[in-house]
């Protein structure tokens, strides 16, 4: 045997010791190299949460040694100022936008036709609300199903 190894009896639970068993034949080794490996990875994975515990711990210090919490909190209050801003102002031109089409259709289409187009808008607007309310994972899925996007221009 040989010199660093400690020889130690332990005592398991019925259950686990068949599991013990089970997993030995699975990796054909014997019961004794399975606990080894399990203990050596369950020791590993301790010092790992230690390390990173004592990781977070340093970042935590230096971040709040150069930065106040007042600090960093008008700082994210500035920023997320300035993003409700720009969306603001693409809300804005959106409408615009809108409203540029709305009139270049009434101006193109006969007043026969307005009564169409009248309902033609109010479905648009109907999927441009569904579109709003869909979740960002959705988002994708929903832009690249071009079938879809096709019938759903087509009942305009």
């Amino acid at each position: 045997m040989a010199k660093n190894i400690v020889k130690k009896s332990i005592d398991f639970p019925k259950e686990t010791f068949e599991k013990l068993e089970k997993l030995a034949i699975n990796r054909n080794q014997n019961i004794s190299e399975v606990i080894r490996q399990l203990v050596n990875k369950g020791l590993n994975l301790e010092s790992s949460r230690e390390d990173i515990d004592f990781i977070a711990d340093i970042i935590r210090q230096e971040l709040t040694s150069i930065y106040r919490l007042e600090d960093i909190k008008e700082i994210l209050d500035k920023q997320t100022n300035r993003l409700a801003k720009m969306l603001m102002k693409i809300g804005k031109i959106n409408t615009g936008q809108l409203f540029l089409l709305i009139n270049m259709f009434l101006k193109i289409i006969d007043e026969a036709d307005e009564d169409k187009f009248d309902e033609i808008l109010e479905k648009s607007m109907r999927n441009g609300v569904k579109y709003m309310q869909k979740k960002d994972f959705q988002i994708n899925d929903f832009l690249q199903d071009v079938d879809n996007l096709k019938n759903i221009a087509d009942e305009l």
